[in-house]
Order: structure tokens, then C-alpha cells, then sequence
């Protein structure tokens, strides 16, 4: 369970809130256990990743985190982390529930992150003014979803920046 924890909060050691005792800690548990723990932590994002069974509301709420800005509003972020990008293939009906959180919780702006750990990168879809975004990342959105290459971690990465935009 600790090598799962691991491997599930570093994105499978790639996330750049990873440090370098988590990749001694999974030195010492692959060895303990005796097995490697990149395709273990593979094949436990390929199983939680399957949003098949969710609806769209279920997928956006499931890993949101509210912060407040410096003018009193309030924006919220979310995060599913994929093995590949079919859940982009569900855009438009994820799209309408953010809209539909935004509108009942009163954000300013309710993003989700779709975190592609193959591709190591995030499409962030956006309901509310994507202008702080697209000058937080000097990134246009398209549709209101913005192409993030190499952005991993709300909290290091998208967090800050938006915080400071808005």
C-alpha cells in the first residue's frame, strides 16, 4: 500500500513534486517486494483512470480543491489523471458540468485538469473566463480547453499561476 501511495501521489515518479528520497523509497520497496514499481504504477492509473462508469459530474467533482483569490472570488480546480486521452473524447459533456458546478457553487472559474501521464502533459478544460488562464500560460484556449505540455501538479503548476493571473 505505501509503494501505491507513492507511486500515486509522484504520478509514477513524474511529477515535479517528486523528490529524490521518493525515488529512494521505491528503490528499497521494489526490492523489499521484488518487483518493478513502474509497470505496477501503470497498471494502477490504467484501472482508476477508466471513467467509463462515471458521469461527467462524478468526474469533475471527484478530485476538486476551491481556493479563494486575492479579490475574493473563488475558483476551483480538478484533476483526473488518464493513460492516454479518450477522456477528451467526452469534452463537450464534461465542459457542461463545469459550467453547471460553476454555476451552482458561484466560482469565478471551475477548471479540470486532464492529466495524461503517458504524454506527461495536461488539456485543461475551463468553464468561466479563460482570459487569467490563457495569460497565466501565455497559452489561447480553443473551445475553452488549453493545451499544457509538461504540466503535472495542480498544486505546483496551475495552482500558483492561476492564482496570480486572477
Amino acid at each position: 500500500m505505501l509503494l501505491a501511495a507513492l507511486l500515486s501521489d509522484t504520478v509514477v515518479l513524474t511529477s515535479p513534486t517528486t523528490t529524490d528520497r521518493d525515488h529512494r523509497v521505491v528503490e528499497y520497496l521494489e526490492e523489499l517486494l521484488g518487483l518493478d514499481a513502474r509497470p505496477f504504477g501503470m497498471e494502477m492509473f490504467e484501472a482508476s483512470s477508466d471513467a467509463t462508469d462515471l458521469d461527467a459530474a462524478e468526474i469533475v467533482g471527484r478530485d476538486a480543491k476551491e481556493y479563494t483569490t486575492s479579490s475574493g472570488h473563488t475558483i476551483a480546480i480538478a484533476q483526473f489523471e488518464t493513460v492516454g486521452p479518450g477522456l477528451l473524447e467526452r469534452k463537450d459533456e464534461l465542459l457542461e458540468a463545469l459550467e453547471a458546478e460553476r454555476g451552482q457553487r458561484d466560482y469565478a472559474i471551475y477548471a479540470l485538469m486532464v492529466t495524461d501521464i503517458l504524454s506527461r502533459g495536461t488539456e485543461l478544460l475551463v468553464a468561466g473566463d479563460t482570459a487569467p488562464l490563457e495569460r497565466a500560460f501565455g497559452v489561447e484556449a480553443r473551445d475553452r480547453v488549453l493545451e499544457l505540455p509538461g504540466v503535472m501538479s495542480r498544486k505546483k503548476q496551475v495552482a500558483p499561476k492561476l492564482l496570480a493571473a486572477a
